[in-house]
């Protein structure tokens, strides 16, 4: 986490308030809005830094439990002047934009399955549709 922290505050302006990362990850895609907040109000969109989706790729390898699977999206918040809070989201659609195949969502699975207890029902309603193009 302190790596990610790091990576954010380099890309930080001084005069920053807060910088806002929202991660969307499967196997195959990966994807990232990162937004600096300034002390005068405004934001701006950034570039992501080098080596950042790398660090989340490997903390959703961590962070994976057996039977309950891998989380899909990741928000990062640094507040002045660095405080850091990581929320993951397991359960509910990441809503990738623009919307991808599930086949991608299938695929995670085969890296990272999940028990069907552990299997929430959007996730089941689009593996089933991909079967169904599939037949």
């Amino acid at each position: 986490m302190q790596r990610i922290g790091n990576l954010l505050l380099d890309v930080a302006p001084p005069d920053f308030r807060r910088v806002d990362l929202l991660v969307r990850l499967t196997v195959g895609v990966q994807d990232a809005e990162l937004t600096v907040y300034r002390q005068d109000g405004t934001s701006l969109a950034a570039d992501l830094p080098d080596g950042l989706l790398a660090a989340f790729t490997e903390m959703r390898q961590v962070l994976y439990r057996p039977g309950r699977g891998a989380w899909f999206s990741a928000r990062c918040v640094v507040n002045a002047p660095a405080r850091i809070d990581i929320t993951y989201n397991v359960d509910h659609d990441p809503k990738f934009v623009p919307e991808i195949p599930a086949e991608h969502f299938a695929r995670d699975l085969e890296v990272f399955p999940r028990d069907e207890a552990f299997t929430p029902d959007w996730l089941r309603r689009k593996l089933a549709g991909a079967e169904e193009q599939n037949a």
